[in-house]
């Protein structure tokens, strides 16, 4: 039997548990099998929140309920984890992972050489790569930037080992969730920040004209109720009946993704299409909610339901850009789904020779440029958000209710989770600009990469992960300037989202204390309605007393409104004296702040009317 290896982020218990044959699934149950030791299905443990009663004829589900969702744990998404495990994922291995060989991807791949004088780009894809790397840098074309949009094991493989890119930034750009910050290695610096856009969801709706293909499934956040298939053939009825009609569609407190077999299934992303535009491609996008936690999908799906953006048919996708700086002169960026959002503006930059990208032929600037571009592409998102804060500023304004209470705190949840995305690029940015370090006195630069033979890609000096040599990679001066640029646009954001997030803390306060005023108001009326009966209460009680000796329950009713009328003045001026008199109090205050007022016009109507008469006696 063949020795087993075990990889980074592999146990030796799972290498085992992969080489056992047939007996050894059996006999030893997965975390994920959906049967247990005992030969029952898992789902009927306490843990989960749908069991199975089955006999020999028949099987039934129980229904879902509220009061035993909070039993479902979802286990984070960390295949081959284990503590204290190597850091890092070697290109170079032999074996390699299966979540690494799962990791495949159509990849649009763009190389662009250029100089002040020359522009050379080319397309290629995850077969043709290799093929374009082993081909030489042309000498006059001395800057290079390789854009890969699409995640893919074979293309980070072949740039890994073509490049000698480190393990631990291999590492942190398959992690999509990994910190925005800045690594600085012995021959090239690695950046990796989040990409935040405003993309509009694909739903189908009646007052929604959407471009896109019948074929594609939107999205929906509704629940279906179990045992009822959707059939919208079958349920067309005429208009008149529809309110009259009991739906078998029912709108969830929390809704739910549900598979075949009845389980809470909720992706790590959704299809919406790729911009704001018309006619804009559908692709999988990770929202906002989605990217900051999946372990709890029902407070996922409730929070994008009741987002702030979602009645625009809006959401922000976010996702992670890695890109490694080279001390060749050479840049490697890495999006999920997002290249062409970055790379049409450059490549039109590129292309003319007026620009200062293309005469500066410096991979540090192009690095700018992408930080920029990423940056940019947030101002969109900021715009939206405040238009939905001005429309709650209505809502607060004219009808405060419970409801819009519940909208701003969603709002104010999704503005500090961009304002967690975002800060941290302003370090980033500092960063870069911060760094000093010089390339090495007389010492000549690296080999050309594309130099090494197509079928060996050993790295030439494996030293380096254990010596702490100075990094090689410089930020020029004219980076360093246009860099501050990139600065004050992510201050700009920063502070709108601050300001947005002040203000709907602010409007939320107003809310609570327009809903308090009119509580008291209604609260004073009923004081004062009580107080104006009190004493005919009490007379009513007085003259309902059974006396053996009343002479005046004797007269007629009349007697009764001479001792009640005067009764019922007094207590009022008693207890509404003082009422009265700061009411009073307060009127003459304005009465005579209004006069002041009014004199104070009139007395500077007066002096301009003088200033006239000088200017035309002088004139």
């Amino acid at each position: 039997m063949a020795s087993t290896t075990v990889r980074d982020f592999q146990s030796p218990d799972r290498v085992a548990f992969q080489d056992q044959g047939p007996v050894g699934r059996n006999s030893i149950a997965s975390p994920r099998s959906p049967e247990n030791a005992t030969g029952r299905p898992r789902f009927g443990s306490v843990t989960s929140g749908t069991s199975y009663f089955s006999n020999d004829n028949t099987s039934r589900q129980r229904r879902l309920s509220r009061s035993n969702t909070v039993k479902t744990y979802h286990e984070p998404s960390r295949p081959n984890w284990q503590p204290g495990a190597e850091p890092g994922i070697d290109t170079d291995a032999e074996r390699v992972s299966p979540h690494l060989e799962a990791l495949r991807a159509r990849c649009d791949i763009l190389v662009a050489d250029f100089s002040a004088e020359h522009m050379e780009s080319v397309q290629t894809d995850n077969a043709s790569l290799e093929e374009v790397l082993s081909e030489k840098r042309p000498p006059h074309l001395p800057c290079r930037w390789i854009s890969v949009n699409g995640l893919s094991w074979d293309v980070i493989k072949i740039l890994g080992q073509h490049y000698g890119l480190h393990r631990l930034a291999i590492e942190d750009l398959i992690n999509t969730r990994t910190r925005t910050k800045c690594d600085w290695y012995s021959d090239h610096a690695f950046v990796v920040l989040t990409l935040q856009k405003l993309v509009r969801i694909h739903s189908h709706s009646d007052s929604d004209d959407c471009d896109c293909s019948d074929d594609e499934e939107p999205i929906r956040y509704d629940e279906i109720e179990e045992g009822h298939e959707h059939h919208p053939e079958r349920e067309r009825v005429p208009f008149w009946k529809k309110p009259f009609k009991k739906s078998k569609r029912r709108e969830s407190t929390l809704p739910r993704y549900r598979d075949t077999e009845g389980l809470d299934k909720t992706g790590d992303a959704i299809r919406a299409h790729s911009s704001t535009a018309e006619g804009a491609p559908l692709q999988n996008i990770r929202t906002l909610h989605r990217y900051e936690s999946m372990q709890n999908p029902e407070h996922t799906l409730f929070m994008e339901k009741h987002s702030a953006l979602f009645e625009e048919n809006l959401v922000v996708s976010v996702e992670q850009v890695a890109i490694f700086l080279m001390s060749d002169n050479t840049v490697i960026s890495f999006f999920e789904h997002s290249g062409a959002d970055v790379e049409e503006p450059i490549l039109e930059r590129l292309k003319s020779p007026a620009t200062m990208l293309r005469r500066s032929a410096d991979s540090s600037l192009v690095l700018q440029a992408i930080i920029d571009a990423i940056v940019d592409l947030a101002i969109p998102v900021k715009e939206a958000y405040n238009k939905a804060r001005k429309d709650l500023q209505i809502d607060v304004l004219t009808n405060p209710s419970m409801s819009t209470s519940k909208a701003l705190h969603i709002f104010t949840e999704e503005i500090d989770m961009l304002q967690n995305l975002f800060k941290p690029i302003i370090n980033l940015v500092n960063s870069l600009r911060d760094h000093k370090s010089e390339p090495f006195p007389g010492a000549p630069l690296p080999p050309e990469p594309s130099s090494r033979k197509v079928g060996d890609h050993r790295r030439p000096q494996p030293k380096r992960f254990f010596t702490q040599t100075p990094t090689t990679v410089v930020m020029s001066p004219l980076a360093h300037v246009y860099l501050g640029d990139v600065l004050d646009h992510c201050i700009t954001i920063i502070q709108s989202l601050e300001q947005m997030d002040a203000s709907a803390n602010n409007l939320s306060s107003l809310m609570f204390n327009t809903i308090g005023a009119r509580t008291n108001t209604t609260m004073s009326i009923i004081a004062l309605v009580t107080v104006f009966f009190a004493p005919l209460t009490f007379l009513c009680g007085y003259f309902g007393m059974n006396f053996e000796d009343f002479p005046g329950i004797k007269n007629s009713d009349v007697y009764f409104w001479i001792i009640a009328v005067p009764t019922t003045f007094v207590f009022m001026v008693m207890i509404g004296g003082g009422v009265g008199y700061r009411t009073v109090k307060t009127w003459a205050a304005r009465f005579h702040l209004a006069k002041a007022r009014r004199g104070r016009k009139q007395r500077q109507a007066k002096l301009r009317a003088r200033q006239r008469q000088r200017r035309m006696a002088v004139s």
